[in-house]
């Protein structure tokens, strides 16, 4: 009897925890800090047009001191992407291993020691950014890059919109960050592919 209260009051105290995080995880996904001068510009990607969009901006725009995007993973649709936007293969550092948002930050942030970048602007949607800022900011610890996080917006109707802003479809898709963030949040990176 005693176990099964031990058992009732664990699962309570989980559903409270996850009913009290949700709205604050939900509220804060964004994460956009203003664009600074860097050595090089980070794409996690998820081959997604607004990503691709915002990294080619700020290249452009002088954000990049190496004139360079590194794309994880890079496929052959990505390049496709970037090339629409004006961005020449020279201009790529492609890393093809990554399946998961901390790998990206795991190679992307040893393409940087390689490189001898001190610096990078990391961009990825909207509501990636609180994932991805936590996870590059733990694997960073072993180097210590100054890292600015810059969100990608979406486009609708010719105007930039947040995930919340998009649509169903996209709420659905940010949904599954709250998960994932507290996967991200308890390790679960290292065991499976989250």
């Amino acid at each position: 009897m005693k176990k099964r209260r031990i058992f009732i009051s664990v699962i309570l105290f989980i559903c409270l925890v996850l009913g009290v995080s949700y709205p604050i995880i939900m509220n804060h996904l964004v994460v956009d800090e203003k664009p600074v001068k860097s050595d090089v510009i980070i794409v996690p990607e998820g081959q997604e047009y607004i990503r691709a969009s915002k990294a080619s901006e700020m290249l452009h725009e002088g954000y990049s001191r190496s004139d360079k995007i590194i794309i994880s993973p890079m496929v052959d649709t990505n390049a496709e992407i970037y090339e629409e936007f004006g961005v020449e293969f020279e201009q790529i550092i492609p890393e093809t291993e990554a399946t998961s948002t901390y790998e990206n930050a795991v190679h992307t942030l040893e393409i940087m020691e390689e490189n001898g970048f001190d610096s990078a602007i990391v961009t990825s949607s909207d509501y990636h950014m609180l994932r991805t800022k936590m996870i590059y900011e733990r694997v960073n610890r072993d180097y210590d890059f100054e890292l600015t996080f810059v969100a990608a917006y979406q486009v609708v109707d010719g105007e930039l919109v947040t995930w919340d802003e998009a649509g169903n479809e996209l709420k659905e898709v940010a949904k599954k960050e709250f998960w994932k963030y507290w996967g991200y949040l308890l390790g679960l990176y290292h065991f499976i592919d989250v």
